[in-house]
């Protein structure tokens, strides 16, 4: 009997009773297992059916791997519902905090303001009104200015790249160097020979 199978049957038979509770455990167990395989592969390949021999042994590997990674699959899933949990916790905290800062909002602007009854108040209001005019008739105005500056602008490289157009052009037809001759044609004899 070989050492996968006594192995395959200790792992088979402690499964069952007490499966890795850690990745590391899992971990430990898949080396065990890899090192067992190695092993065996060895001595597989000195026997004369090395085909055969090293097909039975991936198989038995995979059948030992088979519930390490079913383990490692539920340790995952299990890792991701306590992230999930953990995620909802906090964000019914936060729900939680920013109700608790609306209600004090809530109570804070649901006292009455009283409104100042004296002339003098609606005089500042009609300043502010004003402040408010020139302030849009300024933002007006220095939008109409950055408009201005960016069609500036666009010509002016509108502008350099005619220039470096005519630029080249020149030069192309200032070029001393001739233009190189074109590819001859095929022959008749070359056209009628088949390509193998």
């Amino acid at each position: 009997m070989s050492p996968l199978l006594i192995l395959l049957a200790a792992t088979a038979a402690s499964a069952p009773l007490s499966p890795p509770a850690t990745r590391a455990e899992v971990a430990a167990q898949r080396a065990a297992v890899e090192q067992q395989f190695v092993r065996e592969k060895a001595e597989c390949e000195q026997r004369f059916a090395v085909s055969a021999c090293l097909d039975e042994l991936r198989q038995r590997r995979r059948d030992a791997l088979a519930p390490l990674v079913r383990h490692e699959h539920e340790l995952a899933a299990e890792e991701r519902r306590d992230r999930a949990a953990a995620q909802a916790q906090r964000v019914k905290e936060r729900e939680l905090a920013a109700d608790q800062g609306q209600h004090h909002e809530r109570l804070v602007t649901a006292q009455p303001a009283v409104p100042p009854k004296t002339p003098a108040s609606h005089a500042v209001r009609a300043r502010s009104e004003e402040e408010v005019a020139r302030e849009q008739a300024r933002a007006a105005n220095q939008a109409a200015a950055e408009a201005a500056q960016r069609r500036e602008r666009a010509q002016a490289r509108e502008e350099a790249m005619r220039q470096r157009i005519a630029e080249h052009e020149a030069r192309q037809k200032n070029r001393t160097k001739p233009l190189a001759k074109p590819l001859p044609l095929p022959s008749a004899s070359a056209a009628s020979t088949p390509a193998n």
